[in-house]
């Protein structure tokens, strides 16, 4: 069975980057695309596809309106990349047509947002699955794995912290996540950090603490660097830190997680190596080789269990994390930014 795949919105990467996965699928064809409130040429400043060249490339209609696209089109999947201040509407429209949807990351723009999202699942019963590259990195699963198993006994802290590089001045007027009016960094990146607090610590937040701020990406409205403390019930701490201001990210990697228990230590880095070869030289020589370890194909399997789950007739949870976790996340995600504000928040 061929699953009939749309794409709302192209001004974001996961538009396009899925509907390339989707076509590269076996059992997969994109039918219809929504490129969003954006033009061509802003588009084309974000390095996206204009209507001419996604419609050529996939073959696929082109639609200016959302409800339109879910009338006219037999879709089986919706993929949702649409500017964060709509991504919750956009979402909750699929679910009520009756289509599994895969939303980019963040999922919405606020906690309430992806409340309403788990509320359509719900009511629709089909799969609601958010964006977390990192579940899908081998190394991470493995420790989550290890963790859910009490391998390292009874959690003690969790740390987590994402490196990215900064967000490009060029287009950033029609960024779907870091224009001025959009979620921004905080839940963009904060993501990363706030999924893996909710999803490796044993207990619930209870407040949060925390700073952001921006040191350089003077053209951007939104924070590049942070850092919170997050205090759980069982008197358990996680920390979180993003740093999206500098363009140094490959080769040193995106996450790293670590996990304290009372019985040992899990840590884990996603990197594309094992080790680096600095070469020395004349300035226009010098670089590093990376050795070893190869990244884990993350966004290709993140698509494919969301195919797999809209094949079954899956449950709103099918793909972690489930809607309400993606709530819980973006939770800790606004009480960064208020914390940030105003001191200490109670969660």
């Amino acid at each position: 069975m061929t699953i009939s795949v749309a794409v709302l919105g192209l001004a974001s990467f996961y538009g396009p980057a899925y509907a390339e996965r989707a076509a590269n699928h076996p059992d997969c064809e994109v039918v219809a695309v929504f490129p969003g409130e954006t033009t061509d040429e802003q588009r084309t400043a974000l390095g996206r596809p204009t209507d001419e060249s996604i419609t050529a490339e996939h073959d696929c209609r082109l639609y200016h309106d959302v409800d339109e696209l879910l009338d006219a089109e037999r879709v089986d999947a919706v993929v949702v990349a649409t500017r964060t201040r709509r991504r919750a509407d956009d979402a909750c429209a699929s679910l009520r047509a009756g289509v599994p949807v895969l939303t980019a990351k963040p999922a919405a723009d606020s906690p309430q947002g992806a409340d309403e999202i788990a509320v359509a699942a719900a009511e629709a019963d089909l799969p609601a699955v958010t964006t977390s590259p990192a579940r899908f990195d081998d190394a991470v699963a493995t420790l989550g794995q290890r963790v859910h198993r009490g391998a390292i006994g009874d959690v003690v802290s969790v740390r987590a912290a994402i490196r990215h590089d900064r967000v490009p001045e060029a287009g950033i007027e029609a960024n779907a996540e870091h224009a001025p009016k959009e979620a921004g960094s905080s839940y963009a990146m904060g993501f990363y950090t706030a999924d893996a607090l909710v999803w490796l610590a044993d207990d619930r937040p209870e407040r949060l603490s925390g700073e952001l701020s921006n040191v350089n990406t003077s053209h951007s409205t939104h924070p590049d660097l942070g850092a919170a403390t997050v205090h759980f019930a069982d008197g358990s701490v996680g920390e979180m830190s993003m740093t999206y201001a500098t363009d140094c990210r490959d080769p040193l990697g995106n996450w790293e997680i670590e996990v304290v228990g009372t019985d040992g230590i899990l840590r884990t880095t996603h990197q594309g190596y094992d080790g680096i070869h600095w070469h020395a030289g004349k300035a226009d020589d010098r670089r590093a080789e990376v050795f070893g370890r190869v990244q884990s194909p993350i966004l290709d399997r993140q698509f494919d269990a969301f195919i797999c789950a809209a094949r079954s007739d899956s449950r709103p949870g099918a793909v972690p994390p489930a809607p309400d976790t993606v709530a819980d996340a973006l939770a800790l995600c606004s009480a960064w930014e208020d914390a940030a504000n105003s001191g200490v928040v109670d969660l």
